[in-house]
């Protein structure tokens, strides 16, 4: 059984706003529900969000220019575990629509553009951001033990 997230939830962990939520959501088809459901995402879309969320980020991308990778970039996500994930670098051949997994031993696929993206990084990014969305902000208050007093 998977953990699902919310839309609230993965606008908190990538620290996006509304705004860019929609952008996200406009331009990348995978991100909107189906008529008649609600909106929940698996642990590798909300890894892909990232991986557009770093190009976007570090490349001054649009997040439409990830639309023709869009669908092979969730797919890929969802089809592995994070810990295969981190271990692995994503190849994007925006021309071809392709996305690649790649060991840090293979070679990246001839092609005439790619963008490379190491995984590991943004792996423990999620799992730190996830792990501080589930913190309850109040600490437990330690009171000594007291009798308590029956009725006079």
């Amino acid at each position: 059984m998977s953990i699902l997230y919310t839309p609230g939830q993965v606008m908190a962990a990538l620290s996006l706003s509304k705004q860019q939520w929609r952008t996200y959501r406009s331009a990348l088809p995978h991100l909107n529900p189906e008529a008649g459901r609600s909106a929940c995402f698996n642990a590798g879309d909300l890894l892909a969000a990232a991986v557009v969320q770093a190009g976007t980020t570090a490349l001054q991308m649009s997040v439409s220019a990830f639309s023709p990778v869009s669908e092979a970039l969730f797919e890929l996500c969802s089809a592995h575990s994070w810990p295969r994930l981190e271990r692995a670098h994503l190849v994007l051949i925006p021309a071809q629509g392709r996305v690649v997994l790649v060991d840090s031993e293979q070679r990246v696929p001839a092609c005439a553009l790619a963008v490379v993206v190491e995984l590991a990084p943004l792996v423990a990014a999620l799992r730190e951001r996830l792990l501080a969305l589930g913190r309850d902000p109040q600490h437990d208050l330690a009171f000594p033990p007291m009798v308590a007093g029956g009725r006079p």
